[in-house]
């Protein structure tokens, strides 16, 4: 009888509590959703096309909304652009007439104040949906980035660079940071001129291909950098982003686990090989659960968000008690953030299932 009893237990809606994720946090590994990715219509209601909303509210690093309107972008995760609007005086934004797709939410850096900030959001069904979203933007420089470190970058900067590359190159830095990234190029082209063995511009240009959705010629920069210096560990990470967006998800574990051999302090390094293993065909729930646990404990409160990576692995594994903690030390950590009031609604929703779980098990 008891096992009857279980059978009558309403299953958990799992796609629910991913879409809550998805809308939450970012990383170019979370962009890889499952679905209909041909984008036609689906379900029961065959030649009917399905127009979806996507709506939201973008935030200053203060939690204050924004003085003035800000430019939001539109890309289907192939990388090209499918709408640019600007926010209202107050944040709001909104596209309309979206097909089934994941897409990913862009709010480019002012390059003074605030990064780039970056939401994805899965959008299927045979019905139309409206999905809201939000965009917390963080303070510049505020540590959720790859950094260069001294110990790892020395052999670059003992390289012996002419003043004529080093300066192409610094201004290559600055165009690129105001998102130049054709103009940045160049300059990088015209300082490995100088000297093709610059290991600093070969990251950069490789850097540049990539925003510019150029996969192989950034590949190829980052995989000569690699030949000169195999311990050089951006160009590892890069290609390790570059894998994933492709779902090239073994060759991007292996480029991450290579960086974290080489130095195990880089929490994007770890946090992007959890998400790697678990986008995997047959995802490696525990290998992931200890690299995203790796990636908080080295980036600690920069890293918070990964709280919500880690609850959506428990709940793939429906091990709801483990999802719930995840929620819970998010809201210790950061219990006036701007989604707290949604978190909180949301852990109200994972501890009212495990009640009715426990209350049919005991029947």
């Amino acid at each position: 009888m008891k096992k009857q009893v279980l059978g009558n237990i309403p299953k958990i809606q799992i796609s629910f509590f991913v879409v809550f994720l998805l809308t939450a946090c970012w990383s170019p590994a979370a962009a890889q959703g499952g679905g209909n990715p041909s984008n036609q219509p689906s379900g029961n209601r065959p030649g009917v096309a399905i127009s979806h909303t996507i709506r939201g509210k973008v935030f200053l690093p203060s939690g204050a909304t924004p003085d003035q309107r800000m430019r939001v972008v539109l890309e289907v995760t192939t990388g090209s652009v499918a709408g640019e609007v600007f926010t209202d005086s107050v944040g709001n934004f909104e596209f309309r007439g979206l097909p089934n797709s994941v897409y990913r939410v862009t709010v480019p850096s002012d390059n003074r104040s605030f990064e780039t900030g970056m939401e994805t959001v899965e959008v299927y069904g045979n019905f139309s949906r409206t999905v809201m979203i939000q965009i917390y933007l963080r303070e510049k420089d505020s540590g959720n980035r790859v950094v260069m470190k001294d110990k790892l970058i020395s052999a670059a900067e003992m390289q012996d660079v002419p003043k004529s590359a080093k300066k192409a190159s610094d201004k290559g830095v600055k165009l690129a940071q105001q998102q130049k990234h054709e103009e940045a190029l160049k300059l990088f082209e015209e300082s490995l001129k100088e000297l093709p063995s610059y290991l600093l511009a070969l990251n950069k240009l490789g850097e540049q291909h990539l925003a510019l959705k150029h996969p192989a010629e950034a590949q190829a920069a980052f995989q000569k950098a690699l030949e000169i210096n195999p311990k050089f560990v951006l160009p590892h990470i890069n290609m390790g982003i570059l894998f994933t967006a492709q779902k090239q998800f073994d060759e991007a574990i292996r480029e991450f686990e290579t960086c974290n051999q080489i130095d195990d302090s880089y929490p994007m390094s770890h946090l992007n090989l959890g998400l790697a293993l678990m986008s995997l065909q047959q995802p490696d729930f525990d290998r992931a659960e200890k690299e995203l646990t790796r990636c908080i404990q080295l980036g600690g409160r920069n890293f918070v968000n990964v709280h919500k990576y880690l609850f959506n692995l428990h709940v793939r594994q429906n091990a709801m008690d483990k999802a719930a903690q995840q929620l819970e030390a998010y809201l210790s950590e950061v219990p006036e953030a701007p989604d707290a009031e949604d978190v909180r609604q949301q852990l109200q929703r994972v501890k009212k299932y495990i009640a009715q779980q426990a209350s049919a098990v005991k029947k």
